[in-house]
């Protein structure tokens, strides 16, 4: 973040569940959203991120020692048996960031979010915690090697009960996260 000259603000840390694993979801506009995330949450965080980010120089294999979770988008059984892997994480008391888009977006506007999150919510039994970036997308844009310094807020929501919603609800589980993280961004 330093090197990248971002001027980070964080607001709602105070959402935070100290002591309980939680998974948090936000919008993802840059390669920047993954430091930004590690840097405002106060909790040691695990990422589920797609298989091809474990071959990144760095990164990806810093993912890989640190215990990640990588999931196989084109094969819906691995991606099955990853999203089993981090459910076991959560249970053993780790919290995990995702972000339901699936991708960056190019634009910078939230897209449709993916399930994917909410049915391991409702599988480890824990709340999610929605959470707004914004900025990062002006700083580092998808399909850029250039990066700006610049701001970047990161706004923390209220964490929403999973216990609330069931397998058959989860579109309305879904789309009470999204409204969160889409009023955050309005703020």
């Amino acid at each position: 973040m330093w090197i990248a000259g971002a001027n980070l603000t964080t607001y709602g840390v105070e959402h935070v569940p100290k002591n309980e694993p939680v998974i948090f979801i936000a919008n993802h506009c840059s390669h920047l959203d993954i430091g930004v995330l590690c840097r405002s949450l106060p909790v040691n965080l695990h990422f589920i991120g797609k298989k091809e980010l474990m071959w990144l120089p760095i990164v990806g294999w810093y993912m890989f020692v640190a215990g990640h979770i990588f999931i196989d988008r084109r094969n819906k059984r691995k991606a099955v048996e990853s999203l089993k892997k981090a459910a076991l994480k959560i249970k053993n008391g780790k919290s995990v960031a995702i972000y339901p888009e699936g991708t960056r977006s190019k634009t910078g506007e939230l897209a449709e979010f993916k399930k994917g999150a909410f049915h391991l919510a409702l599988d480890a039994g824990v709340s999610i915690v929605p959470v707004h970036i914004k900025g990062t997308h002006s700083l580092w844009p998808t399909q850029s090697n250039k990066i700006t310094p610049g701001d970047v807020t990161v706004r923390v929501g209220k964490p929403i009960d999973s216990s609330k919603y069931t397998k058959r609800t989860i579109k309305e589980f879904v789309a009470e996260a999204k409204t969160a993280i889409q009023e955050m961004g309005k703020e």
